[in-house]
C-alpha cells in the first residue's frame, strides 16, 4: 500500500501465496484511516496502519495469521469473522507505541481501520473462501507487511 499525508483512504493489496502454486489470491485491502496513513503512522494508536516488522522493536521474522476465525458479529466495525494476527502486541521503534489486537476482517462500517487489515465486503467474502480452502489443515500462515513511500 502507498503511504502519503493526504486525508483520502489509501488502498493496497493483500496476496495469498502458496510456496508451490504461487499467488492463489489477491484482494483490495487497507489499514488505518486516511489521515493516519503516512510514513511513521504505524506509531499512531486509534487509526494508524499496521506496523511493518522492520519498524518494530524485537521483531519476529513474520506476523502470523490464525486460520481459525473468531466470530465477532457483536463487535461494531467488524461484525463478522476476524482472523487474529500475532504477536498480539508489538512495540514500534519510533515513539515506542504499543499496537495490539490486530485482525484481518471486513470493513464493516469504515472506511478504514484502527490498524487492522480490512477488506471491502465483496473482497472479504472471496478472501474467506480462498483462505479457508488454501489454508486447510494449517493453524496459521505467515504475514509480511510492507509499504511504498
Amino acid at each position: 500500500m502507498q503511504l502519503d499525508n493526504t486525508p483520502q483512504l489509501n488502498r493496497g493489496r493483500i496476496f495469498l501465496i502458496d510456496d508451490d502454486k504461487g499467488i492463489v489470491g489477491r484482494w483490495v485491502a487497507t489499514s488505518g484511516v486516511g489521515s493516519f496513513q503516512d510514513v511513521g503512522d504505524w506509531s499512531k494508536q486509534g487509526g494508524g496502519v499496521i506496523p511493518p516488522l522492520y519498524e518494530v522493536q524485537n521483531p519476529p521474522p513474520f506476523y502470523k495469521v490464525a486460520v481459525e476465525p473468531i466470530n465477532l458479529s457483536h463487535k461494531k466495525g467488524i461484525e463478522g469473522n476476524g482472523y487474529a494476527i500475532s504477536p498480539f502486541e508489538v512495540v514500534t521503534k519510533t515513539g515506542a507505541i504499543k499496537r495490539s489486537d490486530l485482525l484481518i476482517h471486513k470493513d464493516a462500517n469504515g472506511p478504514g481501520s484502527l490498524g487492522c487489515i480490512v477488506l471491502p465486503l465483496s473482497e472479504f467474502e472471496d478472501f474467506e473462501k480462498v483462505f479457508t480452502r488454501e489454508a486447510k489443515g494449517l493453524t496459521e500462515v505467515k504475514l509480511s507487511v510492507g509499504y511504498t513511500y
